[in-house]
């Protein structure tokens, strides 16, 4: 039975979302540390001859060294999974197996220090009283969460296919006459909608394709419901608005142009 929840955005749009349960994050989990194995072993072997070697209370460099090595190997499945999920854009290799994603609260990227918390809370699984609490608290919270996920403010969702988002093929810069007489004729938005447009495009690109379609396609539906565009061209309109609007609207600091429209790219 599918878990349904709906994140509200910073935009005021909510956009559902189908949560990870026990078992596709269990098998994802199993992915990842047969993976980790891999890995663990050889360097744990080695990691136990550099300590035999140095136990040579004379030799303090070697002891340093095996000390070294040790502390590395035993923090290894933490940075396997904060650098993945955070690099990854919220996967690590049993997640992207099982198209599973790490998420914020709001649906944006989870920042650095969230995933952090999640993975270093994560460790008390390792011990059954804290993995067997870990279950219950998934199967009982209303969004399937962990209680790092609770801490760190972060969401376990299921992905859903990849919609591709056209972008300009010129110049996002450039609007010909045809587009300008269009969007002169647009209803007037607020200051705090262009902010909040100004924004969107700004964030996009911390955003699952599935919050970018559904933004795009809810901020064009509120504030223009007169207008059509074609699926996949939402963020194209909303680029060329925020252009026109920058230079003839609200034209202040017009270099700001630049990174709003690149940047969110």
């Amino acid at each position: 039975m599918k878990n349904i929840v709906t994140i509200q955005t910073p935009e005021y749009v909510q956009v559902p979302f189908e949560t990870a349960g026990i078992v596709s994050r269990g098998i994802a989990k199993l992915v990842d540390f047969l993976v980790l194995s891999v890995i663990l072993v050889p360097s744990s072997l080695i990691s136990f001859a550099f300590l035999a070697m140095g136990d040579d209370p004379q030799n303090t460099e070697l002891s340093i060294l095996a000390a070294l090595f040790f502390f590395i190997t035993a923090a290894l499945p933490l940075l396997y999974f904060v650098c993945l999920e955070y690099w990854m854009n919220g996967q690590t290799i049993g997640k992207k197996v099982l198209g599973l994603r790490v998420i914020h609260d709001r649906g944006g990227k989870a920042s650095f220090s969230a995933v952090f918390l999640r993975n270093l809370l994560q460790l008390a699984d390792l011990f059954p009283g804290f993995y067997v609490s870990g279950m219950i608290a998934i199967f009982l919270h209303r969004e399937e969460k962990r209680i790092g996920d609770m801490i760190a403010g972060t969401l376990v969702v299921m992905e859903r296919e990849k919609h591709q988002v056209l972008h300009f093929q010129a110049s996002p810069l450039f609007l010909n006459e045809r587009e300008v007489e269009i969007l002169q004729r647009l209803s007037p938005i607020s200051p705090e909608q262009y902010l909040m447009l100004e924004s969107f495009l700004r964030r996009r690109n911390e955003l699952l394709s599935q919050v970018r379609s559904a933004i795009a396609e809810q901020l064009i539906k509120k504030w223009w419901p007169e207008i059509e565009t074609k699926a996949g061209c939402e963020e194209e309109f909303l680029e060329k608005v925020y252009l026109y609007l920058r230079k003839n609207i609200y034209p202040v600091h017009l270099p700001k142009i630049i990174p709003a429209l690149i940047i969110g790219k």
